[in-house]
C-alpha cells in the first residue's frame, strides 16, 4: 500500500510539473503580442522600415512557399516587406502558440489574415517565427511561411 501511495504522490507531482511547464508565460505572451502590434500598426501606415527594424532582426532569415531565394540580409528583409506592403491593404495576426525554447529564445505559430489592395478575396498565411531577445528586445530571427491558416 505504501508503494502505491508513493507512486500516486509522484504521479501527482509530475502532473503538476508538466502542467506548470505548459502554462502560459504572460510576460512572454505580452512581449510577443506587443511586437506583433507594432507590425500591424506600421503595416497600416505602410512603414516597412519600422517593421524591418522593430519586428524582424537584422540577421533574420525568411523563406516559404513559392519563394525562390532565401532572404537573409537587412536590405532583403526590408525589400520583402515593401513588396508585401505594395499588395496589401491590411493584415491582422493571430497567435496560436508561443513556446519558450530557452531564456532568450521562443517560437510562435501565427496566422496572417491578409486583405489585398485589389478586389481579390482576403486570404491567410501561417508563419513559424523564431524569436530571440537581445539588447533591442524581442525580434524575429527566422520566418518560415506557407499558405493557409493554422
Amino acid at each position: 500500500m505504501l508503494a502505491f501511495m508513493q507512486k500516486m504522490v509522484l504521479a501527482a507531482l509530475l502532473g503538476l510539473a508538466i502542467s506548470g511547464a505548459q502554462a502560459g508565460d504572460t510576460g512572454l505572451d505580452k512581449a510577443i503580442a506587443e511586437r506583433l502590434s507594432v507590425l500591424e500598426k506600421a503595416w497600416e501606415k505602410g512603414d516597412a522600415k519600422t517593421i524591418a527594424t522593430q519586428v524582424w532582426g537584422s540577421d533574420a532569415v525568411i523563406h516559404g512557399e513559392g519563394q525562390k531565394a532565401v532572404v537573409n540580409t537587412p536590405e532583403g528583409i526590408q525589400g520583402t516587406i515593401e513588396h508585401l506592403l505594395a499588395d496589401t491593404r491590411k493584415v491582422k495576426l493571430d497567435v496560436h502558440t508561443i513556446r519558450r525554447l530557452g531564456p532568450d529564445a521562443v517560437l510562435s505559430w501565427v496566422t496572417w489574415h491578409v486583405t489585398p489592395k485589389t478586389d481579390d478575396k482576403p486570404f491567410e498565411v501561417r508563419s513559424l517565427f523564431v524569436w530571440t531577445k537581445g539588447k533591442e528586445g524581442w525580434r524575429i530571427r527566422a520566418d518560415m511561411y506557407s499558405m493557409g491558416s493554422m
